[in-house]
């Protein structure tokens, strides 16, 4: 079955012989960011509901105490790996002197260098992806090798995620949405909301400050970390959220960076989505598809876009019902294809690179009045459930600028994508999460090395975030990896055999002059069959 990656959650939309798909490269720390409903929504796939903690779970200790051990992890290809784990004690609201300590748990991997260079840390996506959870998966672990070979690596979970104290969620808190109904802003938002209020006040009433729980706030964290260590500066590595986190710290604490190494760039001011960027985007993959032998004479002259406004105008004026399987017998359900559906789904997959790209298939089915796909995804996504409270509060008290507000109000793109950012707007004053202001989303300037790697497919943080954010590195160099998606660095490393040289080059603080981009090789689409 096809599954289409939406809001942290494989979902089924599609039904050729791709079963056993994985990407080339884990996207270690980037983070799977919103096709439409974006950071309010997940897909509930047959999970039991969660009780909620009658205790709250809160680390025994004093602000600042660090416990230090050495373990043994066992990777799931049973290898063993001796690690350094630790926990540190930090303030939950530093703005607050009676503040309660949380824990951040991590890793330290001494280098196996002869001479290690500055410290790495490793900043992860989400926000609230876990890197220690990460760690025993063989692939995540050969890349926190690479750099272990260059320098001391430091890996950790951000406060109110993974095996961090308190460790927040919303499990248990669920809606379901008609399926005999069209979705609508309007229906969504006033679940979302409804589901956030409830979540927030299940946490306050058990006594965490959810104010503590921000970009800054996260940021302190890794110095305070790196200072418990003994470091005087560091290095840092970080894709999607974690670029976002490494670029706030550049400003924080310029003087604790030694240079950092960034991709899937998500700016200080880059939280809400681009929409002429995701489109411009999707113009690009469209257009290697309809050039492609394989598949371009299957694609109408018109294009693929085109082909796809035409459905979402035809689905605005009637949506359709259609009839799907449930489950493994004979059982079938009816369900209600619309423009909202279409949208949220409408870049699935798009940016694939490592197997014959299936994009252009889904686009030409729903052209052709194959809804089969799209509608299996629909009972899905009907299943609500919210994403954890850091995720929110740290997106929203992020926020975004009035400038680009009222640029990204007006649009044109969201004629064919719609509103891509609506759930910012519904959901995030149902969290009450405190605005870190018009000067943390401020362009930030910085003369710290940095190179920063960018995919020209990547549909999550358009190549324009990347174009933007460097202008104010003054010592920094855009690679972009032409046809490179969301873990654009990884491309990098799997297509220019330079890669794993010239950034442990940088890494270790040496001048290294990157090519301005890279071309990936061409992605290979499943011919469409003649009926």
């Amino acid at each position: 079955m096809e599954s289409v990656r939406v809001l942290g959650c494989e979902v089924a939309v599609g039904g050729r012989e791709h079963q056993d798909y994985q990407e080339e490269q884990p996207m270690i720390g980037t983070r799977c960011r919103r096709l439409g409903w974006g950071m309010a929504l997940s897909v509930a796939i047959a999970m039991p509901l969660a009780v909620w903690p009658l205790d709250l779970d809160r680390p025994t200790g004093l602000v600042g105490e660090l416990s230090l051990k050495p373990i043994s992890v066992d990777l799931e290809d049973g290898r063993s790996v001796e690690v350094e784990s630790g926990v540190l004690l930090v303030p939950e609201n530093r703005s607050k002197t009676t503040s309660p300590a949380i824990s951040i748990p991590f890793y330290r991997l001494r280098s196996t260098s002869a001479v290690p260079a500055v410290p790495i840390f490793l900043l992860a996506g989400g926000p609230g992806s876990s890197w220690i959870e990460r760690f025993e998966d063989p692939d995540y672990y050969e890349e926190i090798a690479f750099y272990r070979g260059i320098a001391d690596v430091v890996l950790f979970d951000q406060r109110g995620a993974g095996r961090s104290k308190p460790e927040l969620d919303c499990d248990g808190i669920r809606r379901s949405l008609p399926r005999d109904r069209v979705l609508t802003r309007t229906v969504v938002a006033a679940s979302m909301v409804e589901m956030s209020i409830e979540c927030r006040e299940r946490w306050i009433s058990a006594g965490v400050d959810l104010e503590g729980y921000t970009t800054l706030e996260n940021a302190a964290d890794v110095l305070q970390l790196k200072g418990a260590l003994g470091y005087s500066s560091v290095s840092l590595v970080g894709g999607s959220y974690g670029s976002h986190l490494a670029l706030a710290l550049l400003r924080l604490a310029p003087q604790a960076i030694d240079r950092v190494l960034l991709y899937g760039i998500e700016g200080v001011d880059q939280t809400w989505d681009d929409p002429a960027g995701r489109l411009a985007t999707y113009e690009r993959i469209a257009g290697a598809a309809e050039v492609s032998e394989e598949l371009g004479p299957s694609i109408p002259e018109e294009g693929l876009l085109e082909l796809l406004r035409g459905v979402i105008e035809r689905l605005e004026e009637n949506p359709v019902d259609v009839e799907v399987a449930v489950g493994e017998g004979d059982e079938t359900t009816h369900v209600l294809v619309d423009a909202f559906l279409v949208r949220l789904v409408a870049g699935y997959q798009a940016g694939r690179r490592s197997r014959p790209n299936a994009w252009p298939e889904f686009i030409l089915d729903l052209h052709q009045g194959d809804y089969s796909h799209i509608a299996q995804a629909a009972i899905q996504l009907r299943e609500l459930r919210l994403d954890r409270p850091m995720h929110y509060m740290m997106d929203c008290s992020s926020g975004i600028s009035s400038q680009r507000e009222a640029r990204l109000r007006h649009d044109p793109a969201m004629e064919l994508l719609g509103d891509i950012n609506f759930e910012y707007a519904e959901v995030c004053p149902a969290w009450r999460a405190p605005d870190l202001g018009e000067a943390f989303r401020s362009p930030v300037l910085s003369s710290i090395p940095a190179l920063v790697v960018h995919g020209t497919w990547d549909t999550s943080t358009p190549i324009g975030n990347a174009r933007e954010v460097m202008a104010g590195l003054t010592n920094g160099q855009l690679v972009e990896v032409i046809g490179g998606n969301h873990g654009a660095l990884y491309n990098l490393y799997n297509y220019w055999p330079p890669a794993h040289e010239k950034i442990g080059e940088f890494l270790r603080g040496r001048t290294v002059r990157f090519p301005r981009s890279v071309t990936t090789p061409n992605v290979h689409y499943m011919p469409r069959s003649q009926d």
